[in-house]
């Protein structure tokens, strides 16, 4: 039996609920994996029974892993080890909970596009301690939906941060860096690529492409420690996201090597992707593909089988097309998944270790 005491900063609400995360019996790197118990003298408390020779790591959190331990001057500060067999008390102080790993570049300007936009760029586990290390890149549309309640829609974040740092500490999935980028009043016209005549006037999904690929990726390669090859370069989102991430991994095979498309939006324009997919499918050979659907897409049972009608045709266009003998692509059908950024933020760990435990 390990009995863990932790003491935490002065400044620490004293309503806050304190916990452990860890490997294994310390709660498989969940920020609320192990709740403490706060005792009147202003510790916070818990007793384990651990597997005999138990050797793991943890930290202490506020039930978030923007709020996890830090070194008290805002850095990442490495996971406490433990040993089941040393003593039986462990003693935890904890410097401060102001680690953050989410950088916001507000008002991105484009020579591509008229409105600028908020790129945010969430750091992995280990980026602070490792200066020598590059990372893989995932780049997602929709950004601000990604990671804070007050920027996503209806307030529902995909908690996309939190899913990361867990699947990354728990070994599942390798480090990667998540870069937000944020929709503007113009979503429909840069995520919907239209076919020729007059509706394509209003189409800015190439000028879009252009702004990622030209201005966005050029400016996080340049700020961040980056793996820049398109087998490390991921462009996902839902819905229109989806759909236009499958669209630029056609049209920059040599700039994505991975696409995650989350209930895509294969109606737009009378299935003009569908209807284009085969078209220099090179592209195919190239992309390690994720498309999902749920169950209750629609409101309307109808809907529903209507898109998943779609969704299938694609995947059985992929499966025929990709290559033989190499799982490049994974489509899967969501029990009770809806299309809102709960359901697709309750996946976003699957996605994750598709995409990139291999790289």
């Amino acid at each position: 039996m390990v009995e863990f005491v932790v003491r935490v900063p002065d400044d620490t609400p004293p309503w806050r609920q304190v916990f452990l995360a860890g490997d294994g019996p310390l709660g498989d790197w969940s920020a609320t994996g192990v709740p403490l118990d706060r005792w009147g003298d202003g510790t916070h408390r818990a007793r384990l029974e651990l597997p005999a020779g138990y050797v793991g790591h943890f930290l202490a959190t506020l039930g978030r892993w923007r709020e996890a331990e830090s070194d008290g001057h805002g850095h990442e500060r490495l996971p406490r080890e433990l040993h089941a067999d040393g003593p039986s008390r462990i003693d935890v102080d904890v410097r401060g909970w102001d680690q953050t790993s989410v950088e916001y570049h507000h008002g991105f300007p484009s020579r591509f596009l008229p409105h600028a936009r908020t790129i945010s760029v969430w750091l992995p586990p280990g980026y602070g301690v490792q200066p020598d290390r590059r990372y893989p890149v995932f780049y997602l549309h929709d950004g601000q939906n990604l990671f804070d309640a007050h920027t996503a829609f209806a307030g529902v974040p995909w908690r996309a941060d939190e899913v990361a740092e867990r699947e990354i500490r728990a070994g599942t999935v390798p480090p990667v860096i998540l870069v937000g980028v944020a929709n503007t009043p113009d979503r429909l016209h840069e995520y919907g690529p239209q076919r020729c005549g007059r509706k394509r006037e209003r189409d800015q999904s190439r000028e879009y492409g252009r702004f990622l690929v030209e201005e966005v990726k050029p400016f996080i390669d340049a700020l961040y420690r980056t793996r820049t090859e398109p087998e490390h370069t991921g462009v996902g989102g839902s819905s229109m996201g989806g759909l236009i991430s499958l669209h630029l991994c056609k049209w920059y095979p040599a700039v994505f090597g991975k696409c995650a498309a989350l209930s895509p939006s294969l109606w737009w324009d009378r299935e003009y992707f569908l209807r284009n997919v085969t078209v220099a499918p090179g592209w195919l050979e190239r992309c390690r593909v994720w498309v999902d659907v749920g169950e209750h897409e629609s409101s309307s049972r109808v809907g529903s089988a209507a898109t998943m009608r779609r969704t299938r045709r694609l995947a059985r266009l992929l499966a025929r097309h990709g290559p033989r003998g190499d799982e490049r692509y994974r489509y899967t059908e969501v029990p009770g998944g809806a299309h809102n950024e709960g359901s697709w933020g309750a996946r976003f760990d699957q996605v994750l270790r598709f995409l990139f435990t291999a790289v």
